[in-house]
């Protein structure tokens, strides 16, 4: 690679790497003194604490939940293993021995194909990079790009759920390929109410008769109580049984979700909401009727925003919505905890309209480094995927359960 020694070359597999990028001026055009790193070992992330706290606070976008550190650290430590085929690949960027940029990526294999993705997807729902507010964004951008390009055995990289409010959405629009899968993410905005009465006052007539019935039909079952479960076994009883209830709902419907799927999801749900330092909060609500809990909702707390990771109820309660009330009661606390947003994550489903103000477009995109690369962007990411995205959305219940087992979903 032009601008690394052999020496440089050969740790890319050991941990944290530099690149001279002032060798080539023509092609990286970043400040005087800056440069580009490549960390590939827990060891190496686990260096980048402190700097990647800093930077979080001085980034030029407020970031998600998913580019922070404790999101990052907690997820590489329970999913990157020894045993696992999934390797760390975040580039990072230093002007002055100071770090102002990262783009968390990670190596897997989709089949024979080499893919470098968001770092933790597809747990984490959005990505993008962290650049410092006082650096140029497409610079480093380019930039790393142009280091990937240089890295041995990778064959695409593919940026899925890039939201356009993002700092990388403008680069990816006029640099990468459009993969042709375009999202919405939902969101409500609760800035717009001063306090529960204004809250209360969005829902019309039939809305408010709703969730009155729901909470008297659950009120025969006892007393209604909606509570936070701070981290601990009471906690960690919340997240057994919210994940298992959630699986149950897709199964029966012939949905299928990776994540949830995820064996060690448990673990690492347990070992997020333990973690000290950062700006992250895990917030698990529990709603209960009587002494019989009916609903979840497994939530993070990041830099004023709330997103509403999993939400899940009693599968042999789903004709008592008791998921409606939960997310009312859910909203009004975030509103008296003094939250900004309150974001529901892709997909837009029909059930999340009623509960978000607005939406955020998300789009995915490509940039292919080999011919596989382009095989796989042009006749699966542009082409097949697209069809099967809106088959699997639009088809009925039954087909999906049909087909479920034949494709392995």
């Amino acid at each position: 690679m032009a601008g690394i020694s052999t020496t440089e070359e050969q740790a890319l597999e050991t941990g944290l790497v530099k690149a001279n990028t002032q060798e080539k001026p023509e092609i990286l055009s970043l400040p005087h003194g800056a440069h580009l790193s490549l960390v590939t070992t827990q060891q190496s992330l686990g260096s980048l604490e402190e700097p990647w706290l800093a930077l979080e606070q001085a980034a030029a976008n407020t970031p998600s939940v998913f580019q922070s550190y404790s999101w990052i650290s907690s997820w590489a430590k329970t999913y990157i293993t020894d045993q696992s085929a999934t390797e760390l690949c975040i580039v990072t960027g230093f002007d002055e021995g100071k770090l102002v940029f990262v783009l968390p990526l990670m190596k897997e294999k989709s089949g024979p194909v080499r893919v470098l993705r968001w770092l933790s997807e597809p747990f984490g729902q959005y990505g993008d990079a962290l650049i410092s507010a006082d650096q140029a964004v497409k610079p480093w951008l380019s930039n790393a790009i142009e280091f990937i390009r240089h890295l041995k055995d990778i064959d695409v990289i593919r940026l899925r759920h890039v939201r356009e409010d993002s700092v990388v959405a403008d680069f990816c629009k006029s640099s990468l390929v459009d993969a042709r899968l375009d999202e919405k993410a939902p969101f409500l905005d609760l800035t717009a109410y001063a306090n529960e009465e204004a809250y209360e006052a969005r829902y019309t007539s039939t809305q408010r008769k709703r969730r009155k019935k729901i909470r008297k039909e659950l009120e025969e079952m006892g007393a209604v109580e909606f509570r936070l479960l701070p981290p601990g076994s009471m906690c960690d009883a919340a997240l057994t049984d919210a994940i298992a209830e959630k699986n149950l709902w897709l199964e029966e419907r012939g949905r299928q979700n990776r994540a949830l799927k995820s064996p060690q999801l448990l673990k690492f749900l347990k070992d997020l909401s333990r973690a000290n330092g950062g700006y992250l909060e895990v917030e698990t609500s529990e709603l209960r009727a009587g002494d019989r809990p009916v609903s979840w909702e497994v939530g993070f707390n990041f830099r004023g925003t709330h997103f509403a990771y999993i939400t899940s109820h009693v599968n042999a309660l789903t004709d008592l919505s008791p998921g409606r009330l939960h997310m009312d009661l859910s909203q009004r606390h975030c509103i008296r905890n003094g939250q900004k947003k309150f974001d529901l994550m892709v997909p837009h489903d029909q059930h999340k309209e009623s509960w978000s103000s607005g939406f955020v477009k998300t789009a995915d995109y490509y940039v292919a480094l080999t011919m596989l690369g382009q095989i796989y962007g042009q006749v699966y990411l542009r082409t097949l995927r697209p069809i099967i995205r809106r088959m699997y959305y639009n088809s009925p219940k039954w087909l999906l359960r049909l087909v479920k087992p034949i494709f392995g979903m």
